[in-house]
């Protein structure tokens, strides 16, 4: 199996997919095509029929887009999602909206895991889906006793990693201590801990355009 993944510190599509296959527990070569280049495109196309990262290769079958590598492991892997059927529904509910929604977030606070700075000004619609997703973590949380959205750690969990990353990137200011808990919990899990140290070891070349948008799902 062969997961290709952008570069750890900029791809949030590449994180999720990559921390469904860790929490999966299937063996995987990770292969990884550095955005923003001259070739980006053309070293994801020797992969990937999207042009888009992340992208897996199982033998025979290539699936890309995050969300549909994650359900091919989940078919593999069943404990990716919560046991009860309408926990699972409503994990798949909670990805499923991070998957297509918050559009002001991603391109206010597109995740940088170097970055460190204290945002002055958030658009209204930033801080309405911010908003929105401490409402979801708080909701969950507040069923499941954590640590995780579900209580284990599930696909929900994998999608919403990257947002953690956004909100320390960028010091969103976090009342809850229900949440701080959370966010804590999905820093020092190890494999985020790994993608995190091997993001701040990365030495990609200057950027030469950005198409960063274009090249992952």
């Amino acid at each position: 199996m062969k997961l290709i993944i952008g570069d750890k510190n900029l791809s949030s599509w590449s994180m999720r997919a990559w921390l469904t296959a860790k929490k999966s527990g299937i063996l995987f070569e990770e292969i990884k095509i550095y955005l923003d280049q001259k070739n980006t495109k053309s070293e994801i196309l020797k992969y990937s029929p999207s042009e888009k990262v992340p992208c897996l290769i199982d033998g025979a079958n290539t699936i890309w887009d995050s969300l549909a590598i994650s359900e091919y492991l989940a078919e593999k892997s069943p404990h990716l999602w919560p046991q009860d059927y309408s926990q699972r529904a409503l994990a798949r509910s909670y990805a499923c909206e991070m998957h297509s929604g918050f559009p002001s977030l991603r391109s206010q606070c597109s995740m940088d895991i170097r970055l460190r700075m204290q945002i002055r000004h958030l658009t209204p619609s930033t801080i309405s889906e911010i908003n929105r997703i401490l409402q979801m973590w708080e909701q969950a949380l507040t069923q499941s006793n954590g640590p995780f959205l579900f209580g284990k750690f599930s696909i929900a969990d994998a999608f919403f990693a990257p947002v953690v990353m956004r909100f320390i990137s960028y010091g969103i200011q976090i009342k809850s201590q229900k949440i701080k808990s959370y966010i804590n919990a999905i820093e020092n899990d190890p494999d985020v801990s790994t993608w995190v140290q091997d993001a701040l070891l990365e030495t990609p070349e200057p950027v030469i355009f950005n198409d960063s948008h274009n090249t992952s799902t």
